[in-house]
């Protein structure tokens, strides 16, 4: 597998695309970009913001967002990848994503990471307002069955065949990015593979309207039950 060099006009872009997207913050865009980056004339710094991509790999074999869009208009703004698998980690097919201003959609079908044993037929997330779902259609990895309308952060332990030891598959991922936006990707996977950690992003969607804070994304804290009918004293 070879990693895949971006130069110039078109390492920016696959910035400004990860940025939107939420997967890099902007503070470490390449120089130059800021200029670069596609604002609607009539958009404010407070406009909600839609964005999408259909996969990503973070890693040595690196696969910047494909395909992504970001809107931030109430028009939605669409595009589609007939195929991905330029780099021989993973493949994918009819990859399509949406967004607008308070929505984004994402979409890919027949999945296949052969290294992790990954299939999927389809897998899909949308995020609305300030809601987010993920769904997935004969998903399966390492033999085990993937839930096919996960709750929000769920995590499956696996162990990888080939000796790749036991990872966290994490399905319907919802992370509170630092601007206040709502992402939801529907599988996430950190594979350790020759050493190396590429991590996996499938079916991404982002909205939500932006609010000034500063910080790394979080996930949406689980529940923390609250003690009653204490014993009263004094």
């Amino acid at each position: 597998m070879r990693n895949k060099r971006l130069t110039g006009g078109a390492a920016r872009r696959a910035c400004l695309i990860a940025v939107a997207a939420g997967l890099l913050p902007a503070a470490i865009m390449p120089a130059g970009s800021a200029s670069a980056a596609p604002r609607p004339a009539t958009a404010k710094a407070a406009d909600p913001i839609g964005s999408a991509f259909g996969l990503a790999v973070i890693g040595p074999v690196a696969i910047s967002p494909v395909p992504a869009v970001a809107s931030s208009s109430t028009a939605p703004v669409s595009k589609s990848l007939l195929r991905e698998g330029s780099t021989g980690l993973l493949t994918a097919s009819a990859l399509d994503v949406k967004a607008a201003a308070d929505q984004a959609h994402s979409h890919i079908a027949r999945l296949r990471v052969p290294e992790a044993a990954l299939a999927a037929e389809a897998i899909s997330a949308t995020c609305t307002g300030a809601t987010g779902t993920a769904r997935l259609a004969g998903a399966a990895i390492a033999g085990t069955a993937l839930d096919a309308s996960p709750a929000p952060n769920s995590s499956i332990p696996v162990r990888l065949p080939g000796g790749l030891g036991t990872v966290a598959v994490t399905l319907n991922k919802q992370e509170r990015l630092p601007d206040g936006r709502l992402r939801v990707t529907a599988l996430a996977v950190d594979l350790p593979l020759a050493g190396k950690t590429e991590a996996i992003r499938v079916a991404s969607a982002t909205c939500g309207k932006p609010a000034a804070a500063a910080g790394s994304a979080v996930e949406a804290p689980a529940p923390v039950p609250v003690k009653s009918n204490l014993p009263v004293t004094g």
